[in-house]
């Protein structure tokens, strides 16, 4: 139970520095005489123990104030009682031991308090001190350092006068302190803030605030993302590493027309003119643009992809172009673009005519001008990169439409590349099937030994829509469901099997001989496969069965 008692201080001066040594000393005594602690309260403030000299001052008790000791259980009332009378009496000291104990105190107190300053002069965050009143009382170097001041502009200066919008000013007129508070100086300095009220008998008598520099960090964290964002994509380009000398190996053919595409190339190389590649889709126009790339002075730059017709019209701006932080819903830190990071190298813009017309103007510029603005920056970058276009498109017919700008199509088409489609080039079907064998039998670890002459003879006879992208996927099809070593006709997908059924069709009704009714009956089959596309829908054309259907076609190995 805790029992308190009044006390009325009688001395002239109050409670002052002394004075409250004094205090501080006499209740640690009897604290050690009655095993309890004494706490102290004024008629203003809330009760604290009386161990803190500062404390005590701080209670600012003048002559005739009353003040309230307190302490727990039944020795804590002798304690009480003693401590009142004490506080109640002169205060005189005519012991010396008495007066030598209260000024090693108050040395003591004199020493925290160099120490304390010693501290606040060390630290590296800024300090600052506000009263009530809103007058700068106290800065510390740090604090000085970072807002670029002498302490004759701050001390003494009222924040109520120089920043009435700013955080001190709110934390005074709220009490509630603001943590975490960013603010930009007309210097260029960014500082984070933290500033507390500072309360004293439960009204506010000022704030502190502490404040950190973190424009040094900022610059550390942009050149970072940069470096971040350099050392990703070098390493994945590491592993497309490729000697000049084989810039164009990945274009397998021999056939005339590879080997003008490959000449042209070559020639394209030894310039820094934009490129233009054209052809179907599957064509190979990426690995004609790397080749140009590998093989250009520039082979040691970075060669940056973009799939124009893969990326939202809305986004491929932030991704050509980069952003800053900020600049829309989700950027919270700067990005940089695709550009910026093919700087001294290639940059390959695949499906170019997918581009709406607003980006068709800023990439015009970047071609005219070698300069372009992130999305919400105001800084102009400037870039050395090559640009390599491609696409399946008919441009000139787009140009005529309005939908293509014919400035940049000229830009862009100083040295065109056409392609040749898979089905002009069917010599060079052998060596693509033989090295997509090897590459995929290699990678799914199953042992190849070959194709046979009937199953390359239908390769060879199938027009390929999809080009070399569709043979790699058929190798890779055959390849992962086949079950013997050999790639027969029977190993084949029925599409293209019957393809060159339904020409052998057309051939054997041209032709004067008769054939085994059998024959025919195959040729047949396999030509409603090709039309209809399932058993059930051929059985329908025919006028007979599925299960008849079925039957034939497993019989003639058309399935």
């Amino acid at each position: 139970m805790m029992y308190e008692q009044e006390a009325v201080i009688r001395h002239e001066s109050g409670i002052h520095a002394r004075i409250a040594a004094m205090i501080v000393q006499r209740a640690k005594e009897l604290g050690r005489k009655y095993g309890t602690r004494l706490y102290l309260r004024s008629e203003r403030s809330e009760r604290c123990e009386m161990h803190s000299l500062m404390k005590l001052v701080a209670l600012k008790i003048s002559c005739g104030d009353s003040v309230f000791v307190a302490a727990e259980g039944d020795e804590g009332r002798q304690a009480v009682y003693e401590m009142v009378k004490f506080l109640e009496g002169d205060f005189e000291m005519n012991e010396p031991g008495e007066i030598h104990e209260m000024d090693l105190l108050l040395h003591e107190n004199a020493l925290m308090q160099e120490r304390l300053q010693m501290i606040l002069e060390a630290v590296q965050d800024g300090i600052c001190v506000v009263d009530r009143t809103g007058e700068i009382t106290y800065v510390n170097p740090s604090y000085l350092r970072i807002v670029h001041k002498t302490p004759e502009m701050v001390v003494g200066q009222n924040v109520f006068k120089t920043a009435p919008d700013g955080n001190r000013c709110g934390v005074l007129r709220s009490g509630v302190a603001r943590i975490g508070s960013i603010s930009h100086k007309k210097d260029g300095t960014t500082v984070v803030a933290n500033v507390n009220p500072i309360f004293v008998d439960g009204e506010i008598a000022g704030v502190v605030s502490v404040i950190k520099d973190i424009t040094e960090l900022q610059n550390l964290m942009a050149r970072l993302s940069q470096v971040s964002a350099r050392a990703e994509y070098l390493e994945q380009e590491l592993l497309r590493t490729k000697k000049t000398a084989q810039a164009f190996k990945n274009y397998i053919g021999k056939s005339g027309k590879v080997v003008d595409v490959l000449a042209l190339a070559s020639k394209a190389a030894g310039s820094s003119a934009t490129v233009l590649v054209r052809g179907e889709s599957g064509t190979g126009k990426e690995v004609i643009a790397e080749g140009i790339h590998y093989a250009s002075e520039r082979r040691r730059g970075p060669f940056i992809r973009v799939n124009c017709g893969a990326i939202p019209g809305t986004l491929l701006e932030s991704e050509l172009f980069g952003h800053e932080k900020g600049a829309f819903t989700g950027a919270v830190r700067r990005k940089l673009g695709k550009f910026e990071l093919a700087d001294h190298g290639t940059i390959f813009l695949d499906e170019i005519g997918e581009m709406d017309k607003n980006m068709q103007v800023k990439l015009l510029r970047v071609l005219q001008q070698k300069e372009f603005d992130r999305v919400g920056g105001e800084e102009t970058v400037h870039v050395d990169v090559r640009i390599i276009a491609a696409t399946n498109r008919d441009l000139e017919q787009m140009v005529k439409d309005g939908t293509f700008r014919d400035d940049l199509y000229y830009r862009l088409n100083v040295i065109p590349i056409s392609l040749p489609p898979l089905r002009d080039r069917v010599d060079d079907i052998p060596l693509l099937v033989e090295h997509f064998i090897a590459k995929i039998s290699a990678e799914n670890g199953k042992p190849v030994r070959g194709i046979t002459p009937e199953a390359m003879q239908v390769m060879m006879r199938y027009q390929w829509p999809g080009n070399v992208r569709e043979l790699e996927n058929v190798i890779e099809r055959v390849i992962t469901l086949m079950d013997s070593e050999t790639i027969t006709i029977t190993s084949l997908p029925s599409y293209i099997k019957g393809e060159m059924a339904g020409r052998e069709v057309r051939h054997f009704a041209a032709d004067t001989a008769v054939l085994p009714w059998e024959e025919y009956e195959k040729q047949i089959i396999a030509n409603a496969l090709r039309q209809c596309g399932s058993f059930n829908a051929a059985a329908k054309m025919l006028k007979i069965t599925h299960k008849t259907v079925a039957a034939k076609a497993r019989k003639y190995d058309l399935v």
